[in-house]
This record gives structure tokens, C-alpha cells and sequence, in this order.
């Protein structure tokens, strides 16, 4: 009878969890740290704070660290639209050895404009997913347009994925760290029964 009693209260708790799953992934106005706190905050924190802060960046620009799970390595950029194009900064972190290498990065302004047409429509006003990924590729970013800020964190192949994927779509051909994001299947994805 324990065992039985066992499985109705975690059958409840996960009932009543489902809303706070949803939530915890949900895009929200204001600076990533504003989210609650969990690993994969924190793991993204890391990495942004060897890029510059938003504060710092343009009224266009975007900051975002994505760490897949089962990725050589994890990444952290932060890109700021000017006239000629979006220019900002790229930390990569090699897990294995445990070292993290910096340098400039520079985009074009098409190529800029384009995925943050994609990004924005993708990110705004996402309610995030009612449920519990084990793993994936957790991606957190902010996002400026003129004085309004837009955060979101999580792993849902979903939409995380999907915001990986347009970052290995439009900045991989300038910067190739980010093809390890690329996913391929994305569009069938998000067309199944599985989204």
C-alpha cells in the first residue's frame, strides 16, 4: 500500500507542477536573471559573463548561451546590430578540457536582421511547454529592441531547438562554432504530434 500511496502523491505533485514546468521555460520581459534559479540558469550565467552584458550592447542586440547536452562544447554570444552589420563577442567553452576561448565576432547585416525577424516572432509571447524534457540543448538569451527586454531559458526541442537552429542557420557560416547547433529535423519536428 506504501508503493500505491507513493505513486498518487507523485501522480499529484506532477499535476501541480505542470503549470510552474510551463512557466520556468516561458518567454518573460526582462534580463535573463529576473528567472527563477536553476542549473541551467546558472550554467548560462557562466558563460555570458564572458561576453559582454546587455547593458552595454546596442538598442538591437541580442546575448544568448546554448550547452548541448551532449556537446563537445558550449557556447556564449552576444551581438549588437551597428550600421555596417551586427558585431560583438563569442566565448566557447571546451568541456573536456575545461578552458573557455574568446574573440571578436562580426556578422553581416542581412544575415543579422533576418534571424532576428525569425528569433522575435518564435520568441515572443511564448508560454512555454507543459512538459519535463530530461535532457536537450538548453539555450538562454536577452534580447533589446529600443528600450524593451525579452528573456527565455530551457530545453524544450520545441522551441529552444528551434532558436539554436536559426543561430546555426543565419551566424554559422560566419561563425562555425554555432553549426553544433544545427537542427536539421527542426521543421519536422515541430509539425509532429511530438509539439
Amino acid at each position: 500500500m506504501v508503493g500505491g500511496a507513493a505513486s498518487v502523491l507523485v501522480a499529484a505533485y506532477m499535476v501541480a507542477a505542470r503549470p510552474w514546468v510551463a512557466l520556468s521555460g516561458a518567454s518573460t520581459s526582462g534580463l535573463l536573471a529576473e528567472h527563477r534559479s536553476d542549473v541551467v540558469l546558472r550554467d548560462a550565467e557562466l558563460l555570458l559573463a564572458d561576453v559582454p552584458p546587455l547593458k552595454s550592447l546596442s538598442d538591437n542586440s541580442l546575448r544568448f548561451a546554448a550547452m548541448p547536452s551532449f556537446g563537445r562544447r558550449w557556447m556564449a554570444v552576444a551581438l549588437a546590430r551597428t550600421k555596417a552589420g551586427a558585431v560583438g563577442n563569442l566565448a566557447v567553452l571546451d568541456r573536456a578540457a575545461g578552458t573557455v576561448s574568446k574573440r571578436k565576432v562580426q556578422v553581416t547585416a542581412r544575415a543579422y536582421d533576418e534571424m532576428m525577424k525569425r528569433w522575435d516572432s518564435e520568441a515572443d509571447g511564448y508560454w512555454g511547454d507543459m512538459r519535463m524534457w530530461a535532457d536537450g540543448s538548453p539555450l538562454g538569451f536577452e534580447r533589446r529592441r529600443g528600450r524593451h527586454i525579452t528573456s527565455g531559458i530551457g530545453n524544450s526541442p520545441c522551441h529552444y531547438d528551434g532558436l539554436g537552429n536559426l543561430a546555426a542557420i543565419y551566424l554559422g557560416p560566419q561563425i562555425p562554432e554555432l553549426l553544433d547547433l544545427r537542427a536539421p529535423e527542426f521543421d519536422k519536428l515541430k509539425k509532429s504530434d511530438a509539439c
